[in-house]
This record gives C-alpha cells, structure tokens and sequence, in this order.
C-alpha cells in the first residue's frame, strides 16, 4: 500500500499492525489474494514458522485450507525448495501436522492421502499416516540427540555423514522426507492374511512410487536414488531384529549390500521402530538402547511392546556399532582383486570371479580368513559352482 514518505511524521506506516505480529511472534496473511497471487507462500508459511518460531492467525490458517489446490501451480523446484527448508527445521513433524489439518500436506504429496485410512486398527484414527507423522517426529528427535541416543558413536556417525553427503542440513531433511514416504505404499499392498493385516511388496512398490514423486519434485538423482533406496531396504533391519541372533554374515550382508547408505538407512530405521513409543516412554528405554540385543533381559516390568522395539533399536545400534567399531568384519578391506583370483585359478573373467570375491569378503566377516596368505589358501580351496 504506497503512502507518500512525508505523511508518516517520521513513524513507521503500518496499516496492518505488522510491528504487533512480529512482537507477538505471529504470521498473518494481510489478505487472502497473497495466497493467489503467488500459491507458493501456502507452503512457504509453514517454512517460515517452522524456521522463525512464528505462530499461525487463524486466518492463515484459514486461507490455506481454501486455497490449498493452488499449490499445484508452481514449478516442482521451487515447491521442492520450500519443503526441504521445512523439513531443515529441528520441528519439522509439528508443522507437518499443522499443515495436513489443513489439508496442504496431501494436496503437495496426494499420494500419503490413501494412508489415512488404511491400518487404523493398527495405528489408531489417521492410519499409516499418523504413523509417517509420529516417525518424522522422532527424527527431529533423533537428529537433534545423537549424542543422547547413540552416545560415543555419535562423532563417527556425523564425521560419516558429512564425508559421504557433504551438507548434514540437507542430508537430515532428506531422511525426513524418506521417512514421511517410506509407506507409500502400504494401502495399496495391504491384505489380509489369516487375520492378519500384511503388507507384502510395499518396500518395493514403495521405492518405485519415491522415485516418481521425487522426479516431479525436481530432486537431483542423487537425492531420487538415496530416498528410493532407503524405502526399498526399510525392512531389512526389523527383519533381523525378529530373526533372533544377529550373526557376522548378517551384518556384512548387510553393509556389503547398502555400503555407505547403510548407516542413513538405520537412521530411518531408527525413526520408524521409536515412533511405536511415546516420547516419554522412549526416553526411558534409551538408557538400554545401546545395550548388546543378544546378552540384554528387558526388565519384567516393561511392557511386551515396549521390549520389542527396544529390541529393535538394539539391533540397530548393534549394526551401527559394528560398522564403526569392527570394521573388518562389517565391511572387510578386500584382500585380493579380481585379476589374482583369475590368476590362482585359472579362469577368465566372468560371474564365477565375484563369486569367489563375494565369498571370500563373508570368510572375513566371519573371522575365518584374516590376511592375505589365509585368503590365498581359502581361494585356492574354494570349489567354484558351475553357474
């Protein structure tokens, strides 16, 4: 609203009581036509609150849900830049459920719009997405607790992450991005099984769906591939965590398969089992949750729910501390190339050589080969399979 200069007396113009809001640490829109004019601010509100502080008017609030649909006129980059500043926030889950109040969190990604129905006997009234909620909440929990969660493993895991992905701020709002989307697919794969609710395929199905949702965010390959990979492998530590014992060739299994990811996809993991618990309740396990999974006796009192996610996280910490304590066996230094173990055995190249590597690095992880001389002998005596 132009005034002239002269007019105001040397104070501030204000015509919409801006000076109060800031005071009161308050977003409020000055008229519904900003959401209009440029239907990225819908989004960017929340980015603004989540960044400053900032409290929402009712009237932002209200505007937001009127207009919500516009939000899927600006371009995939710019809506992809303020929801990564958003999930960049340390309480990021908090203005996620404010925004899906208003129904903006599912008019920007439509497809978690399924989850709200599907699993409420599970999950309570929200369903899956309820659940994506609450473990997006524990990221933001886990992010800003690394030391209080993983204790001395707390220096390594951040020096890993920063040499693998560079900008720690923005490899943490992407594990919060895959974490919101990890179940993607779980309304479309849920079936009953003899009386069971299961979700058979849906880390698969829901890698596939991540990568197109990504795509139209106009992410970089990179990011599409680390938040595709990570919803394809979610299940991996849980399913070790249910197997009992977690052995040497499990764990190199493991990190031999994600590599450096694994560390990010336990992270996830992580955020996924503790979303089971509340925060009050979480915080009470965490004393035990570096404990060894294979020597620990949850005390009777706790609930049978309550032990079995913290075994859970056991076995994440347990894999964590393995990468990062005993290396050798978690990901062992390979001891011979391909072009010696052709030379030993006299074969060309082929499938048959990875095999023979592939089976030596689990004779490492094991314990039962240790130097190159052992490697040498274990090679010479390995019989290869014909295919």
């Amino acid at each position: 609203m132009p005034l002239p200069l002269e007019s105001s007396g040397g104070r501030a113009v204000d015509p919409f009581a801006g000076l109060r809001d800031i005071r009161e640490r308050r977003l409020k829109p000055v008229s519904e036509r900003v959401f209009v004019e440029d239907p990225l601010r819908l989004l960017r509100a929340f980015r603004l609150s989540a960044q400053l502080g900032f409290s929402q008017d009712p009237s932002l609030l209200a505007g937001v849900r009127k207009h919500r649909r516009l939000i899927l006129k600006p371009a995939g980059e710019r809506v992809r830049a303020e929801l990564m500043a958003l999930l960049g926030s340390p309480e990021s889950a908090v203005w996620l459920k404010t925004m899906d109040e208003t129904g903006l969190l599912t008019a920007v990604l439509e497809e978690l719009e399924p989850e709200r129905r599907c699993a409420e006997v599970y999950y309570g009234a929200g369903g899956v997405l309820r659940h994506t909620l609450d473990a997006v909440a524990r990221m933001d929990f886990l992010w800003s607790n690394l030391e209080k969660v993983f204790g001395e493993l707390a220096a390594p895991l951040r020096a890993h992450l920063l040499e693998h992905h560079h900008d720690l701020s923005k490899h943490g709002a992407l594990l919060k991005l895959a974490v919101l989307l990890h179940d993607v697919a779980k309304p479309d794969c849920a079936r009953q099984v003899q009386g069971r609710l299961r979700f058979f395929g849906h880390d698969h199905r829901g890698a596939e769906a991540v990568s197109r949702i990504l795509r139209r965010l106009r992410c970089s390959r990179d990011e599409e591939h680390i938040a595709a990979a990570l919803t394809l492998h979610h299940l991996r530590p849980g399913n070790l965590a249910a197997a009992g014992a977690v052995t040497d060739k499990a764990v190199f299994r493991f990190f031999r398969d994600l590599g450096p990811l694994g560390v990010s996809q336990l992270l996830l993991c992580w955020a996924d089992h503790a979303s089971y618990l509340q925060e009050a309740d979480l915080r009470k396990v965490l004393r035990w949750a570096s404990e060894d999974p294979h020597a620990f006796r949850p005390p009777k009192s706790l609930p049978e729910d309550t032990a079995k996610t913290l075994r859970h996280l056991q076995v994440i910490a347990y894999l964590l501390q393995r990468y990062f304590l005993q290396p050798d066996t978690a990901r062992p230094v390979r001891l011979l190339d391909g072009q010696e173990v052709m030379d030993l055995l006299g074969i060309p190249p082929g499938p048959p050589v990875g095999e023979v590597l592939r089976k030596l690095e689990e004779a490492q992880s094991e314990g039962r080969v240790r130097d190159r001389e052992e490697a040498l002998r274990f090679v010479r005596r390995l019989r290869l399979t014909k295919n």
